[in-house]
């Protein structure tokens, strides 16, 4: 039988290579993408009160622990999905800001874009407002540099590309940026009175984007008017 080789004798014994301390191992491959995109799927049938840590872990496919090491826990999750959607939403609305078009068709096609961008994510708007809009207030924060102060400014900076064709116009872009979200933001929650109003299928989406003409065209023409 042959011999082993000998190890030299002040040869230290091979170690495992060793890992951050705190990450779970069994899910090292795993990224914090994965846990994302597992809970806004998730938010297309379920409200975010019906969600657990240990569910979105198991539609992740990864332990509630490597959720817990990313997020903390499911209102450290639930502020990162709405941020994570609110950036989605924004860098959409960039791309048709920059567009050629008139003013009007620019913002019909901002509140258009909006609207089927909450259809797509039912809950969105609930998390806006709890997780962005109230979240600061929820958590104490008075850094320089919140969540809605981002989103916010962001916001802002869009609104205004409407207003750059039309230098002479006396609109204030807080006011537009306003108009814009309440706009798009009642007609998802509105449904019942929608439906009163217009009646339900095909005649009453075509009445709804009547409505959002109708808008666009009272903005448009307010932006062009000169003071």
């Amino acid at each position: 039988m042959p011999n082993k080789a000998a190890r030299p004798k002040n040869a230290l014994p091979k170690q495992k290579p060793r890992r951050v301390s705190g990450r779970p191992l069994a899910d090292e491959a795993v990224g914090r993408q994965a846990i994302l995109d597992s809970t806004v799927r998730l938010l297309k049938t379920r409200t975010p009160e019906q969600l657990s840590v240990l569910e979105v872990a198991a539609a992740a496919g990864v332990t509630r622990t490597l959720v817990r090491y990313y997020f903390t826990d499911l209102s450290g999750l639930l502020r990162e999905v709405t941020e994570s959607l609110m950036r989605q939403l924004q860098d959409r609305m960039e791309v048709v800001m920059r567009l050629q078009g008139t003013v009007y068709e620019r913002v019909h096609q901002r509140l258009l874009l909006r609207l089927e961008f909450m259809r797509e994510h039912p809950q969105f708007e609930r998390l806006a407002l709890s997780e962005i809009y109230y979240g600061d207030v929820a958590n104490g924060a008075h850094s320089a540099d919140t969540p809605l102060q981002r989103i916010t400014r962001r916001g802002l900076e869009l609104t205004s590309m409407l207003l750059s064709d039309s230098p002479a116009s006396g609109v204030d872009p807080r006011f537009l940026h306003l108009a814009i979200l309440s706009v798009s933001a009642f007609i998802p929650v509105a449904q019942p009175l929608l439906a009163n109003l217009f009646g339900e299928g095909p005649e009453a989406e075509r009445q709804v984007d009547n409505y959002l003409r109708f808008i666009s065209h009272m903005l448009a023409d307010r932006i062009q008017q000169t003071d």
